[in-house]
């Protein structure tokens, strides 16, 4: 009865923290005149006409700064985070990502804009970023120290959920004899993420620009398949989410999902994971592009959160369709996505899982790292990331071999502790000087 009490008081306090997080988006949106509305005309012209930049020792071009950004966000999250959010909060959780989809992505602009504006540039030419630079300028010292510590451990703990699923996956019983012990994927994942890492941004960035385009292709385009073999549910699936974005009812094991607070809570929180629109991550990369134009890269960030979101949507789109998310048989997490995917590709649809579990995971876990590193350089004088690097290799060993509850649980309540402050500061800089979003300062 304790334990459930204080289970349900967490939920709540987490709902709070979404209405903020939601709302403070939807500010944001309003005093940059839906700047996610305005720009994607742009946005196209810069995806189709890029034009070549140079890039410097420690800097690198403004689409790779994006790709690596996309590749963090567009992770296993992408997959398993609406099929939790489903099963825990109802199908109206899949309206929290769309919501965070659309409102984030202002917030998204808005972060990254002031990430170029208040980098720094060391005389070796090594840049420092991410939120901790803007965040001394705008609030405090405090509140940089604060998102350094806050986010070295989120980073690392992130990492881990998504070690966690794809060591899950590897592991299926659906695999039959190909099955992959836990302990040694952890091993060879932690392996493999040290090697690339230490060889600095340039080869994260490199990885991740040959990365992004064929985990999104591969995974679109059998998520595609299965929708377009069914869209006679689509309108039965549609009134389903809506329906259960306000109305509670019991699963089969009588636990009561549902209702505007479930779905919120559930629904925004796994979408601001996915998204990580308002988080202040997708900085990090971004901070390092070899540009001055803040304007143009907060509209190129623009799109990795429109992807993960609408991907999160498809992805549980699929769950609602092939009903796995309530199959009481299936562990919660990956394991519900295999067997979607299982109906319509047989054999195969646990391999295109595999494949894309890997690419998605594996991208995700380097470029958390990567910002950990930095947020740790941040209070460490920049002298010790090569140190946060082993420890996140750690991590990963441990994500892969502990309980998925509790790995995605510690992520709701530490990306609380993260997120609530910066976007604090967000709405405090738009309030008072939103026109610096649309312009540079001066050194």
């Amino acid at each position: 009865m304790i334990l459930e009490t204080i289970v349900m008081v967490i939920d709540y306090v987490l709902f709070a923290s979404c209405i903020f997080i939601l709302l403070g988006s939807i500010y944001i949106s309003f005093q940059t005149r839906f700047v996610q509305l305005r720009f994607l005309p742009k946005l196209l012209r810069m995806l189709l006409f890029s034009q070549k930049t140079k890039e410097g020792l420690h800097t690198i071009s403004p689409h790779r700064a994006l790709f690596t950004a996309m590749s963090t966000t567009i992770g296993i999250g992408t997959i398993v985070g609406p099929v939790i959010a489903i099963h825990l909060g109802g199908p109206g959780a899949l309206l929290g990502f769309l919501l965070t989809a659309f409102f984030g992505s202002a917030a998204t602009y808005t972060e990254v804009n002031l990430c170029i504006l208040h980098r720094k540039k060391l005389e070796s030419g090594k840049v420092l970023g991410g939120p901790m630079q803007y965040l001394q300028a705008l609030i405090s010292p405090f509140a940089a120290k604060w998102y350094a510590i806050c986010g070295s451990i989120l980073m690392a703990a992130w990492s881990a959920a998504q070690a966690n699923q794809l060591a899950a996956i590897l592991n299926s019983p659906l695999l039959g004899d190909y099955r992959i012990a836990t302990g040694y994927s952890g091993i060879f994942l932690s392996l493999l993420v040290l090697s690339i890492l230490l060889g600095g941004i340039k080869r994260i960035s490199s990885f991740s620009s040959k990365l992004v385009p064929v985990m999104f292709i591969l995974y679109l385009g059998s998520i595609a398949w299965i929708l377009f073999s069914n869209m006679d549910q689509w309108g039965d699936v549609f009134a389903e989410i809506w329906n259960s974005a306000f109305t509670p009812y019991a699963m089969a094991s009588g636990t009561l999902v549902g209702g505007i607070v479930s779905s919120m809570r559930w629904g925004v929180f796994k979408g601001m994971q996915v998204t990580e629109a308002g988080v202040g991550t997708q900085t990090i990369p971004h901070s390092m592009a070899e540009t001055d134009d803040a304007e143009s890269q907060g509209i190129l960030a623009m799109l990795s959160t429109y992807s993960a979101g609408i991907l999160s949507f498809l992805s549980g789109f699929v769950a609602l369709i092939t009903k796995t998310w309530q199959d009481p048989d299936l562990p919660l997490g990956i394991s519900m996505v295999a067997a979607s995917f299982q109906q319509y590709f047989t054999y195969f649809g646990i391999f295109i899982i595999v494949i894309s579990s890997f690419l998605f995971a594996f991208g995700t876990i380097l470029g958390n790292s990567y910002n950990g590193a930095q947020c740790f350089g941040y209070f460490t004088q920049n002298r010790k990331e090569v140190y946060y690097y082993f420890f996140s290799a750690l991590v990963i060993f441990l994500g892969t071999i502990s309980g998925v509850t509790f790995v995605w649980s510690i992520i709701d309540i530490g990306l609380a502790f993260l997120v609530l402050p910066h976007m604090a500061a967000l709405l405090l800089h738009v309030s008072k000087k939103k026109e610096t979003l649309l312009k540079p300062v001066a050194d």
